[in-house]
């Protein structure tokens, strides 16, 4: 994009247009130094808990200790979301969510107060305004060139928002503003990269529900950029085969713990080694078909085959419609009679037990 000559203001302005909420913005010069500066203006007391989850990018981790404060590890859900009942998280009362490829950040956990984190990605429009945004503060990357990589955080919370302003150092002190007013404009209009990405990432949704009907990481509440389709691998396909079907069909899938492992400190301090290791287990279950803004319709078709493909061979395709499932199933039998090599259900289909379960 072509560079302007912009101040401070007019890159705001541009960023705060773009996002589409009412809401108080900062320029910082790097995530590293906004999440410093945020917990500064929180006001983050010695050697205090702070809670971040246990899949959490060593940035995270190290942030917190050199802002005085001591991680504390908060497990996982079989959908992501942090685990209220981790061990020692009374005593936090600030937490980070740090959304795995752009999913949307969970809800406030009681008594705390919500950071999210979305440094590894950039900003979506929130078409809803600022009821989009969970936490007290959200931060994504802006991926500039040059020193300054800069990273823009939203504030909810008008305090902690003036908090920062008087906190902010030279440090943090932001000065690239036409690379940030540009990546803005790249982002922006009806052709611009997120709209397209956003298509990208409708219409592969709306494939994997019809095709595969598998679960997939909700996009209401997103306010960051996707750069894949995360979908859950259901239990009852063992997961090495599922992704080695996928894989053998030339297709890209990422892993999660390939792309956010588990922290292996994590491991070393728990006090709840059985609840670590599920939130391990959580996050193996989740898979991401890679997606691209410029992807036309036969890439698209294909970053949903494969994990279609892999759903039929392993029995749950269309887990989410069990009753669609079961009459696919009986219309293999039908056809193919009882030794047919074609899909056969590995989940329960009856509607009421699956709802008393969940």
């Amino acid at each position: 994009m072509p560079l302007c000559e912009v101040d401070a203001e007019q890159a705001l302005a541009a960023w705060s247009e773009y996002l589409g909420a009412d809401v108080p913005l900062l320029l910082v010069r790097n995530p590293d130094r906004a999440r410093k500066l945020l917990m500064r203006a929180f006001g983050i007391a010695d050697k205090e808990p702070v809670g971040i989850p246990v899949n959490t990018r060593r940035t995270l981790s190290e942030a917190v200790k050199r802002s005085g404060g001591t991680p504390l590890f908060v497990e996982l859900d079989a959908d992501l979301n942090l685990d209220p009942a981790s061990p020692g998280l009374e005593a936090a009362r600030l937490v980070w969510a740090e959304p795995v490829a752009g999913m949307a950040p969970p809800f406030g956990l009681p008594g705390a107060t919500l950071f999210v984190d979305y440094g590894f990605t950039l900003p979506a429009p929130l078409a809803d305004g600022s009821a989009s945004l969970t936490g007290s503060a959200t931060l994504w990357g802006l991926h500039l060139s040059g020193d300054e990589h800069g990273a823009l955080i939203a504030f909810t919370d008008a305090a902690l928002y003036e908090a920062a302003r008087a906190s902010f150092t030279e440090d943090d002190a932001f000065s690239n503003f036409a690379q940030a007013v540009a990546q803005c404009e790249r982002l922006s209009g009806e052709d611009g990269l997120a709209v397209r990405l956003l298509a990208v990432d409708a219409a592969s949704r709306e494939g994997m529900e019809a095709g595969a009907g598998l679960p997939m990481a909700p996009a209401a509440s997103r306010c960051a950029l996707p750069f894949g389709l995360a979908v859950r691998v259901p239990d009852e396909a063992d997961l090495a085969t599922f992704i080695s079907y996928v894989r053998n069909e030339n297709v890209d899938l990422d892993w999660l713990p390939e792309i956010q492992p588990m922290f292996y400190v994590a491991y070393q301090v728990t006090t709840d080694r059985e609840r670590t290791q599920r939130s391990a287990a959580h996050l193996a279950r989740w898979i991401v078909a890679p997606l691209g803004p410029d992807f036309v319709d036969d890439e698209v078709t294909h970053a949903v085959l494969g994990i279609l493909k892999a759903a039929e061979y392993t029995g749950v395709r269309w887990y989410t419609d069990p009753e669609r499932a079961q009459w696919y199933g009986d219309l293999m039998f039908e056809w193919y009679g009882p030794t047919h090599d074609a899909f056969r259900v590995q989940f329960d289909t009856r509607v009421e037990t699956r709802v008393a379960a969940d």
